[in-house]
Order: structure tokens, then C-alpha cells, then sequence
């Protein structure tokens, strides 16, 4: 993005700034004075961090929700995934529950399960790869 680009230039333009502050201070320039100019160089570095720390807020293009025909469409086009993964060995099963936040509690006592998901970033399909869990 061009804010980025410009953002890192001036942070380039800063350090060569303090380079020169720095080299007037070996050469025997006024410490009072070299120390002004390197707090305003400083200040400019910082600010134009915070520029490029920043990040646009994402702008998601809201979707509807999915009916029941493509639901339909999706689980048959699954196949037997389903089965295989019902199948897996135990611990290849964790980073299918983990890219989507999915933690199940299971009680003996009362034989129920609870699942949460609480995903900690955008959750896609590609996070997870099945083929590795089958």
C-alpha cells in the first residue's frame, strides 16, 4: 500500500536524520543543541511507526447465510470425510478442532457433551489441512 511505503521511507529518512545528529555530536557540534534536533527526529520516527503499526480496519462483505439445498450440496460433495475422520487416530484429530477455536468437553456422570468455538482469527478452510488428519 502506498501509505505503508511512505510510512517505511520516512522511518529511512529518520535514521539517516539521527546518522547526521550523531556525526555532528562526534564532530564537536553543541550537545544542547544536537540533542533538540534528535528529539524531533525521534518524535517524526515515532510517528510515522505508528502509521505503519496501523492497520486499516477490514471491511467484510457480508454474506448470507447458507440454505438448506447448499448445505445439502456441501455435506455430499464431502463424501465419506465424515466417516475417515470419525476413524482418525485420536491425536491427528486436535488441529481440526484447533484452527476454528473448537473445544468438547465431554461428562461421564451425565454421558453429554459441550462444544464452544471461540476462534481466535478469521477462520478459513485453509488453516487445517484434513488430508494430514486422514
Amino acid at each position: 500500500m502506498k501509505w505503508q511505503a511512505q510510512a517505511r521511507q520516512a522511518i529511512k529518512e529518520c535514521e539517516r536524520r539521527l546518522a547526521r545528529h550523531q556525526a555532528a555530536l562526534d564532530v564537536g557540534a553543541d550537545p544542547a543543541v544536537v540533542t533538540q534536533w534528535i528529539n524531533e527526529t525521534q518524535r517524526d520516527k515515532d510517528a510515522a511507526q505508528k502509521k505503519l503499526d496501523a492497520r486499516p480496519a477490514v471491511t467484510r462483505k457480508k454474506q448470507s447465510p447458507l440454505d438448506a439445498q447448499q448445505i445439502r450440496q456441501i455435506t455430499e460433495s464431502l463424501g465419506d470425510i465424515a466417516q475417515r475422520i470419525q476413524l482418525a487416530a485420536v491425536e491427528k484429530k486436535g488441529p481440526l478442532y484447533e484452527a476454528p477455536g473448537i473445544t468438547i468437553s465431554y461428562e461421564c456422570a451425565t454421558r453429554t457433551a459441550t462444544e464452544r468455538s471461540r476462534p481466535s482469527s478469521p477462520y478459513r478452510q485453509s488453516l487445517w489441512d484434513v488430508h494430514e488428519i486422514l
